[in-house]
């Protein structure tokens, strides 16, 4: 019996040649929007986790203000349970931190012409989270036993960067979500008439069926796994298809995305991706045939 309808649910995909081709192109599109909303939400975490790192409030020091002073006031800030890490620079290594990065730029010849160090030592504090900042800020400014010490405090407001950027992920993954669930109803509704017409077309043989006893079990499964061979084939089609654009634009992407790595992002949730996009598929195509085959035995 169970071969039967499998093998009844295959001659109805083949039968319904353009009707499937629809139904597993409206499935793919779904699966598609849903696999790229899943990948933009790695490239967010992965934006933020880029930025987190290079945030910092940056404290520089007069000239006169020893390094014991500075150790002193290193020690009290690392004290602070919204601080994740505290590092000291020194007026040398600042110098040697900018010859570094500014080789050859017109900049070293000014230093060379000046003969002088003009760098202030400096620490470097780093937050458990960007909403910390503010906090760490507030510390500072309100530290009167390091107010002569201090040359000034270089803070940028980069938490606002974050969480401007984790707004716009908000809004993004808000309007990805609308386009899953408009493609997803577009799916359902494409399969649905998919089936509505292919019952249709096979009306009368549903009709001869039920005289001699047909259940509406042994009716109602073929049209169900033509619906599924749908959304089988829409998520291996996606999952190829994304794969294969991920491997060969790999390094125009990344170029595009702050060096996130989107090709080694799928390789390491490969299996969450191909699940995922099966039983997404699945899904889709059962809960719309279903329906469509119910709709027609109630009548």
């Amino acid at each position: 019996m169970f071969k039967r309808i499998f093998k009844n649910g295959i001659n109805n995909f083949k039968r319904q040649g353009s009707l499937s081709f629809g139904n597993t192109f409206s499935i793919f599109l779904a699966i598609i929007v849903a696999v790229v909303l899943f990948t933009f939400n790695g490239f967010i975490n992965y934006a933020i986790g880029e930025i987190e790192n290079q945030v910092d409030v940056s404290v520089f020091f007069k000239e006169e203000a020893t390094k014991e002073e500075i150790m002193l006031f290193k020690e009290e800030i690392e004290k602070l349970e919204e601080v994740k890490r505290v590092d000291f620079v020194s007026k040398e290594q600042a110098y040697e931190s900018f010859v570094n990065n500014h080789e050859g730029d017109i900049y070293i010849e000014a230093l060379k012409i000046i003969e002088v160090n003009p760098f202030l030592p400096s620490i470097r504090i780093t937050a458990t989270s960007p909403s910390k900042y503010a906090v760490i800020s507030d510390f500072i400014d309100n530290n009167e036993d390091v107010e002569d010490l201090i040359y000034k405090m270089d803070d940028f407001r980069r938490e606002e960067v974050i969480e401007k950027i984790e707004s716009l992920s908000n809004n993004v993954k808000m309007m990805g979500i609308a386009l899953i669930i408009f493609f997803s109803f577009l799916a359902i509704l494409t399969t649905f008439n998919t089936v509505r017409l292919t019952i249709f077309s096979q009306r009368k043989e549903i009709e001869i069926m039920k005289l001699v006893g047909a259940t509406n079990s042994f009716i109602r499964w073929p049209y169900i796994i033509q619906g599924m061979i749908c959304g089988v084939i829409a998520s291996l089609l996606s999952f190829f298809l994304i794969f294969a654009i991920l491997y060969f634009l790999n390094d125009f992407l990344a170029s595009l995305l702050m060096g996130f790595d989107a090709y080694t992002y799928y390789l390491s949730n490969i299996y969450q991706f191909l699940f995922g996009q099966i039983i997404v598929g699945l899904l889709l195509a059962f809960f719309s045939s279903y329906f469509a085959v119910a709709r027609y035995l109630r009548k």
